[in-house]
């Protein structure tokens, strides 16, 4: 899209890039910029819900990042809200932004209905181009009940029978197509009309945009210049009225010629001003525009007399004299009003051609009594005929009664977005307890409708840990049942986060002390020999932090470890577990049982899963195993290159030689690694065939190649 220079020296609007500098400055609209009444948003959740669901509309916020909220149409929300609300609709939805947006303003004004607002848009003017005219207008009839909303302007630039060129301006930026939704909309639902829009142009700077459209439609109201209009009935013989007369009718008026020089002013504005110097000077230069959002040009105000203006005094010492008069110090109990107040006007913009100049007829922007103090205005100086008393006095009981049923429902909101939160954290809460008891894929499935019976499975190769905290049924005998409680607890705070480290799943922790683990399932992975290992030799290295509850000393764990096939799922609906079920179960058991303390035992498939890792295995013998018949077994020794590997095979080795020595009656039972509960005592291991010596020697040499240190120990 070609962005240009619009011309200042055109006949109509002045709108170049650099005008936004005139355009309202003050502080207080600083302050209030990036803030949109919830009114807008209800209306997004309201249509979202209706059209495509509440499940929809809970994902659009959480892809928007937005908590749960209740929008309350009179509190204001972040700006950021809305345009993350659009790109989060697009992802869920798979629609264009420009389309998300042009849906939010039409769900807008649907919403608008429920609350009234079509009535004011209905009733805006008789077709759709007094429509366009009166938009700005409309906004600050709205701003009565919404004080802190930033309205955007809509002007009319040109116009004839086919439709209009419509400028927009705003402090915002991304609402080109929000403002494009609403605009269609409208003119279908209160004027029958259909519009097609076109963006001309759009601008975009710092301080916020103007775009320029075209609107097609049929402009039937239109009166071409030149033709005969309506016109009013009056007496032709009746005098002219007299400027002094004038200016007691609008005792705030303020006129100013074609050179932007002020040549009169009500009676009532230039005792409020109290300045010498009013009368001639410009009114740029005393007055700042607040409404529209133009420059304050003689060019824009002879366009705009259709449009409510709001100016500002711009001088400081706004009636210094008032200021140090004792209402200065009148006392709200012992607070004192020392608060000054900005004078506000606020009026219609039109052109006498008698005098060739143009009237600002205005009155005071008051909304309730304190601001009449603050500014130094009595309801004396008020106009009776244009009701700014009434709304001066009906306003200060009007806004008491909004502010505190504000206050109600602002408290409301709190309240349910509070109760929300704790809804959050509960679900929260139960989804992880529903996750680590079923695991989080397993857990989805079943909460997207999957029957429990889908969830079963074969595994065709997994790697399952048995451990044994060696002397538990001591503790169990001993022991008090909260000491036996206690050391569960511990050995599942010590061990649950080493198995999450692992990523792996834990099956169950029995009461007679034995701990089970899977890896490969139900998340399958190729490496679960791998990780299963390296938890085995962590598990062996931190139970010295599960302490015997009766003596206080650490403890020490007996695993067994086995690579094979298993069957998994869900088992119970009143108490549903995720259960593994095979032969694979009950040989990793045995190899628990027939393992050592502080030692990992290895079953051939799972040392063969383990060849060519990090992970160093030494074959320990041929035993004989219940249930299962001769089986040839390993040890795990540690990782490749570890000085605890290098440790662990000094001793499997010299238990070696020693039962080859025939040496020891029970040639495990070496460097108090042993007790009562020894499974070795109750085991028989069978002589090395050759083929077995040599690949224990050829296991045991790798490790010590070049070590001198083991020469020595060897040699001694």
């Amino acid at each position: 899209m070609a962005f240009r220079e619009l011309n200042e020296t055109t006949p109509t609007i002045s709108l170049a890039k650099n005008s936004f500098g005139s355009t309202p400055s003050g502080s207080s609209r600083r302050h209030a910029r990036g803030r949109m009444y919830g009114m807008l948003f209800e209306s997004i959740q309201f249509f979202i819900k209706q059209d495509y669901g509440t499940d929809i509309w809970s994902t659009v916020l959480d892809a928007a990042c937005i908590p749960n909220v209740i929008f309350i149409p009179h509190k204001t929300y972040p700006d950021e809200w809305m345009v993350n609300l659009a790109k989060a609709t697009c992802h869920v939805l798979g629609n264009a932004l420009n389309d998300v947006m042009l849906y939010f303003g039409t769900c807008f004004v649907n919403f608008c209905c429920k609350f009234s607002y079509d009535k004011i848009l209905r009733l805006a003017g008789r077709n759709y181009r007094d429509f366009l005219n009166e938009i700005d207008n409309v906004h600050e009839t709205i701003r009565f009940s919404h004080p802190k909303m930033q309205s955007p302007s809509f002007i009319v630039q040109s116009e004839d029978k086919s439709g209009c060129i419509l400028i927009y301006r705003s402090m915002r930026t991304g609402f080109t197509y929000y403002v494009i939704g609403q605009l269609m909309q409208c003119a279908k639902k209160f004027y029958a009309v259909d519009v097609d829009i076109t963006v001309l142009e759009e601008i975009v700077t710092e301080k916020g945009c103007h775009v320029t459209f075209r609107l097609q439609f049929d402009n039937r109201g239109f009166t071409p210049s030149g033709e005969k209009g309506d016109t009013g009935i009056y007496l032709s013989s009746y005098p002219e009225i007299k400027s002094s007369t004038f200016f007691k009718l609008f005792p705030f008026c303020l006129v100013f010629n074609a050179k932007m020089k002020i040549i009169g002013c009500g009676g009532n504005l230039a005792s409020l001003l109290k300045t010498k110097d009013l009368i001639g000077s410009s009114v740029t230069d005393m007055f700042s525009l607040r409404r529209p959002l133009v420059d304050f040009t003689w060019t824009n105000t002879m366009c705009l007399q259709k449009v409510i203006f709001e100016v500002e005094w711009r001088k400081e010492d706004l009636n210094n004299d008032f200021m140090s008069s004792g209402i200065k110090t009148a006392r709200y109990g012992d607070k004192r009003a020392v608060n000054f107040k900005r004078l506000l006007l606020r009026g219609q913009m039109k052109y006498i051609k008698d005098w060739e100049a143009v009237a600002f007829l205005c009155t005071p922007l008051l909304g309730n009594l304190d601001d009449m103090l603050k500014t130094g205005i009595y309801l004396h100086d008020l106009n009776m005929f244009d009701n700014s008393r009434d709304l001066v006095l009906a306003g200060q009981q009007c806004a008491s009664d909004l502010e505190y049923s504000m206050e109600k429902q602002t408290a409301w909101s709190r309240q349910i977005e509070d109760t929300l939160q704790k809804l959050d954290k509960a679900r929260q809460q139960s989804e992880n307890l529903i996750n680590s008891m079923l695991t989080k894929s397993i857990a989805d499935r079943l909460k997207l409708g999957d029957d429990a019976l889908s969830t079963c499975e074969a595994f065709p190769q997994v790697t399952i840990l048995f451990s044994y905290l060696v002397r538990f049924s001591d503790i169990c005998t001993e022991g008090s049942p909260m000491q036996v409680v206690q050391c569960i607890q511990n050995v599942t705070e010590v061990y649950d986060k080493i198995v999450e480290k692992y990523k792996l799943f834990k099956v169950e922790t029995l009461g007679d002390g034995v701990y089970m683990v899977a890896g490969g399932v139900p998340d399958k992975c190729l490496d679960h020999a791998q990780k299963v290992a390296g938890l085995a030799l962590e598990l062996v290295e931190n139970a010295m932090y599960v302490k015997n509850p009766i003596t206080g000393a650490g403890m020490q764990v007996r695993i067994g470890m086995h690579t094979g096939s298993v069957v998994a799922g869900i088992v119970g609906k009143r108490t549903p577990q995720y259960c593994l079920f095979g032969d694979t179960v009950n040989t990793a058991a045995r190899m628990q049982t027939n393992s050592e303390p502080g030692r990992i035992h290895l079953t051939q498939p799972c040392h063969d899963c383990l060849k060519g890792t990090e992970y160093l295995s030494v074959y320990r013998g041929r035993i004989q195993v219940k249930g299962k018949g001769e089986m040839k077994t390993y040890w795990l020794a540690g990782k490749q290159g570890a000085e605890s590997t290098k440790i662990m095979c000094r001793i499997l080795k010299e238990e070696h030689q020693k039962r080859r020595q025939g040496s020891v009656e029970n040639p495990y039972d070496l460097h108090a690694l042993h007790n009562s509960t020894s499974a070795s005592n109750f085991i028989s291991i069978y002589d090395l065939n050759d083929e077995d010596e040599k690949e224990l020697e050829l296991t045991l040499n790798s490790v010590f190649d070049g070590d001198s240190t083991m020469e020595h120990h060897e040699a001694v």
